[in-house]
């Protein structure tokens, strides 16, 4: 059997300018990719934006930033897409009749759902590392709109509430 020479390589200490320039670095390139992503995210959220005109059913995205969508017209669905950001979604000015479906996709980041008062909700939500709630009372009365909410969150918190009376 033959033995094998382990050699120790003596570790080489970094001058403090080195270390910070090397650290500097490292907070430009990060710096310069959550821009760069921050304006990709801008242009879709304009695109889908341009896309909702005049269709009831509506797609919208937030990424790295706060926003709040408040819908007036009539609405059958909502698309959200949250990446890192906060979004709140307000529903009590939007016409509901009938049955409106809601799609939250979120990785990471804060939902709300705000709902106007005499709406049955239901929430099918799925996840990790989240936490989805329904706080809207249970209306036993079949006639009224309903909001079906489908969640599919990554490190999100999805919440549902009514909105202020």
């Amino acid at each position: 059997m033959r033995e094998e020479a382990f050699v120790a390589e003596k570790e080489e200490k970094c001058s403090l300018f080195g270390c910070l320039f090397r650290l500097a670095t490292v907070a430009v390139a990060v710096y310069g990719a959550v821009t760069a992503a921050k304006k990709v995210l801008a242009r879709l959220t304009r695109r889908l934006e341009e896309d909702n005109e005049g269709n009831e059913a509506k797609r919208y995205l937030v990424g790295l930033g706060i926003r709040e969508i408040c819908p007036e017209e009539t609405v059958s669905g909502v698309d959200l897409t949250v990446v890192g950001g906060c979004a709140e979604l307000d529903l009590q000015d939007a016409e509901i009749s009938g049955e409106v479906f809601v799609k939250v996709r979120a990785l990471g980041g804060k939902i709300v759902i705000k709902v106007p008062a005499m709406v049955r909700v239901e929430l099918d939500g799925k996840g990790v590392v989240c936490g989805c709630s329904n706080q809207v009372p249970s209306y036993e009365n079949e006639d009224l709109p309903m909001v079906y909410v489908d969640a599919e969150c990554v490190g999100a918190c999805l919440k549902i509430v009514l909105g202020e009376e």
